[in-house]
């Protein structure tokens, strides 16, 4: 067997497996941790760390076995380090897939570079006065939507739809397929298999489609961007890439929009420090990475050769998993608690990454997030939680750290009410005018009775004029007659093809 060696360059044991099952101290705390069957949703990580160190043991479905990052430093080394810890599971993996939802393009080196600038390139483009004209469109849709009820689900009619209506048109699609992609979301990560399938073959045509009208149809939004620009993506890889950006922008951004508004309402000396400008909306989303971060453990490392890392041994190939819930709980990286006050400024979590693998998107979802967060609050007046904090659920993912919904109460503002108790104007009336008949048709083609009279006149003579030339009728058009000139109707494309189909079924 290879004799692999540490990050810090020290020599290993000949059986690494082995020497881990005699020395790690998990296991004689009772084997790997499982974190299938909805084991991770309420995880002490304070506790685990306690037991396992900076590094667990865990089995991340049904006979895989990986390893959990627990400690701010290991998960940080890792997410650094490219020589020992790798990307790719092709290598790793029979099925070439990752054993877990992964959080970054599944290369390395010049490859990753080749996939990912476009996207970085693209996302560049659209500044400040591009993005939050296009956020608060779509936010005060949705709030409109619910202003006249005085109470809404923050997760379902807000949070969750925000973000694929922004991203759909900055794709450059219409509205509808925004609306589309929302429905397909919530399908896809309902937990419900018979409606998540269907939803994960639709989502698949919707960016397969998307990427086949911007060949053809070009423009200014981030999809043209990314397929002009000179790495020439082919079109998989650009599904690939732009799905890759919405998967990793959607549910994140969803449950950092979802998880911040929690907190205002749950705690009033943050929504009053929040409001009185003495937490800034940067400082206060950092506060939200920090203590209540969107994600809670993704995929994203395989060993590339034995190596002793953390106290363990652990063999070439195994997966590495991010426990970003845990790291940030992590001590010996941030002091203070929950205090706001102590993590102002803070902006060393990991949420959006590290390294060459770091979130290209950072500054594009800071944005949304805030400009979601200031619609809401500033049209929702009044908004109080409709039930206890106790009784909220959360999300039952290991990937995802987010509510299930958000109810809450607010003023309505009747808006609705009024536009359909506002009484109907009178039309105009139509000022009709008398006017005079005409004199009735006359000559041959009408049966003319001057044609009597014309023979009792005298006869009068004129002179003859050349007989006009009758002119040659045009051929007879339209389809009854097989008119050359007629165009067939544009057949629809996969995207209008799907649309449609979806609205069926809805």
């Amino acid at each position: 067997m290879h004799q692999g060696t540490d990050a810090t360059g020290q020599g290993g044991d000949d059986d690494p497996r082995g020497a881990a099952t005699a020395q790690c101290p998990v296991r004689h705390g009772g084997g790997p941790l499982p974190l299938h069957g909805g084991a991770a949703a309420d995880v002490p990580w304070a506790r685990l760390r306690d037991t396992y160190g900076g590094l667990a043991p865990v089995e991340i479905s049904p006979g895989v076995p990986g390893w959990l990052l627990l400690g701010y430093k290991e998960n940080l080394q890792v997410l650094r380090d490219q020589t020992y810890f790798s990307a790719d599971p092709r290598p790793w993996s029979p099925s070439g897939r990752a054993p877990a939802r992964s959080g970054a393009l599944t290369h390395d080196g010049e490859e990753h570079q080749r996939l990912r600038v476009p996207i970085v390139d693209a996302l560049a483009q659209v500044g400040t006065a591009q993005l939050v004209p296009v956020v608060e469109r779509a936010a005060v849709r949705l709030v409109d939507a619910v202003s006249a009820e005085g109470r809404a689900d923050l997760i379902g009619q807000f949070a969750a739809p925000l973000p694929a209506l922004v991203l759909n048109e900055l794709f450059g699609l219409p509205d509808a397929y925004g609306h589309l992609l929302a429905d397909l979301t919530e399908r896809l990560w309902s937990g419900d298999p018979d409606r998540a399938e269907p939803a994960a073959l639709a989502i698949r045509a919707y960016f397969t489609g998307l990427v086949a009208r911007k060949r053809t149809e070009p423009g200014d939004d981030i999809t043209s961007r990314v397929l002009g620009h000179q790495h020439s993506l082919t079109d998989d890889e650009a599904v690939e890439a732009l799905s890759l950006l919405w998967e990793n922008g959607h549910e994140p951004t969803t449950h950092l929009i979802g998880n911040a508004l929690l907190r205002l309402l749950e705690d009033p000396a943050v929504w009053t420090a929040y409001l009185g400008g003495t937490l800034t909306v940067e400082d206060f989303l950092d506060y939200v990475m920090w203590t209540d971060s969107p994600l809670r453990i993704l995929a994203g490392r395989y060993t590339t050769m034995d190596i002793r890392f953390s106290g363990a041994r652990i063999r070439r190939g195994e997966p590495m998993l991010f426990g970003f819930s845990a790291a940030h709980a992590d001590q010996s990286a941030v002091r203070g608690g929950d205090d706001p006050g102590a993590l102002t400024g803070n902006r060393s979590h990991l949420a959006w990454g590290a390294g060459a693998h770091r979130c290209p998107a950072t500054s594009f979802a800071r944005e949304l997030v805030r400009t979601a967060i200031d619609m809401a609050v500033d049209r929702l007046r009044g908004m109080v939680l409709a039930v206890e904090t106790e009784d909220l659920r959360r999300r039952e993912s290991m990937a995802v750290n987010g509510l299930a919904e958000l109810p809450v109460w607010f003023t309505a503002t009747g808006e609705k009410a009024q536009a359909t108790a506002e009484p109907a104007r009178e039309a105009p009336r139509t000022r009709w005018v008398r006017r005079r008949r005409k004199p009735p048709s006359q000559g041959a083609r009408y049966q003319a009775p001057l044609a009597q009279a014309a023979e009792e006149a005298p006869a009068v003579v004129r002179r003859s004029r050349p007989r006009p030339v009758a002119r040659k009728a045009p051929p007879a058009l339209g389809a009854r007659y097989q008119a050359p000139f007629a165009r067939e109707e544009p057949e629809p494309d996969s995207l209008e093809r799907l649309l449609a189909t979806w609205r069926g079924r809805s």
